[in-house]
């Protein structure tokens, strides 16, 4: 895959029906992984596992029609209707979603489809996220959104995700964003094709996966919250399960079941900002290499 281009090899062969059951396929498998920390099938803390599977087909069908639609308007419709068959709406996960079906089903590089983004594309994204609730509406990117969208109609969401991306903290989606997908595309998706080439099981790859994500680069939510010496401390913590084997070894798995009580035990210290581009990984090798990539390999979960 070209080193800018998630998508490009993918040519415009590929079709709405491949993107809306590649996007299916990576929310439900990701949501449902027991990523420490995060929410799961195992536990779910924060939002209840079924409300964010059942906003997944709607989520799914709005993707599909990134290449007719601009990145904004994707992203609202994607946030309208998840709410309304659920309830609740990752708009987070969508926002990572749209750029790279966009990029795939019009067979272009990501960073012109990321350099495309317009005024009308902030006007929507800020719609969506006031849709999706005051949670997404307290942020940096809502704040450099309205700012761009109050600097006239030459200001564009680009702009707004450039401003949002040098915060300290960042905003995550702002930072992806701003940096062609960088910790998606160079971090996550490589990761999580690794561990599938050790584990051949798609739940313990994801798990493996994000914390070498978590490892390598500090959550952004948690550094919003906790701060930045937490957030580093988390990262530590996540490098310490893979030196002890993570999801390749039974020590290993203890030290993800510590970790995971460990991360659960205090929310600010939750590691909400890692999951999404562990998913969009999932995404771009569901669209790389077939459903089968990662849907063929999910095995029963062990009772507990």
């Amino acid at each position: 895959m070209e080193g800018d281009a998630p998508g490009a090899s993918f040519g415009p062969q590929v079709s709405p029906l491949e993107i809306s059951s590649a996007a299916a396929s990576a929310l439900t498998l990701g949501y449902s992984a027991p990523m420490p920390g995060a929410d799961s099938r195992y536990s779910d803390a924060t939002i209840a596992h079924e409300t964010r599977l059942l906003g997944v087909p709607a989520l799914a069908a709005a993707v599909s029609g990134a290449g007719d639609q601009q990145i904004g308007e994707v992203l609202l419709n994607a946030t309208l209707g998840s709410r309304a068959a659920a309830g609740y709406a990752d708009v987070r996960a969508a926002a990572y979603l749209v750029p790279l079906a966009r990029a795939a089903l019009l067979g272009e590089r990501l960073g012109k489809v990321l350099g495309g983004l317009s005024h009308a594309d902030a006007r929507f994204f800020a719609r969506a996220l006031e849709a999706a609730g005051s949670a997404y509406t307290s942020g940096s990117l809502y704040g450099a959104i309205n700012i761009a969208m109050g600097a006239g109609r030459d200001a564009t969401l680009r702009d707004a995700v450039r401003f949002a991306s040098v915060g300290n903290p960042a905003d995550p989606v702002a930072r992806e964003y701003a940096r062609n997908f960088e910790v998606t595309r160079e971090l996550a998706r490589p990761a999580l094709q690794g561990a599938l080439s050790r584990v051949e099981a798609t739940r313990p790859a994801l798990v493996q996966a994000y914390l070498e994500v978590l490892a390598e680069v500090p959550d952004l939510d948690v550094a919003i919250r906790a701060g930045n010496k937490e957030a580093e401390e988390v990262s530590r913590l996540a490098h310490g399960v893979i030196k002890s084997g993570g999801a390749y070894s039974r020590r290993g798995l203890q030290a993800i079941t510590n970790l995971d009580g460990l991360l659960s035990s205090d929310p600010r210290l939750k590691p909400t900002a890692t999951e999404t581009p562990v998913v969009a990984a999932a995404f771009l090798l569901s669209l790389e290499h077939g459903l089968g990539y990662l849907n063929g390999r999910v095995r029963p979960a062990p009772r507990r």
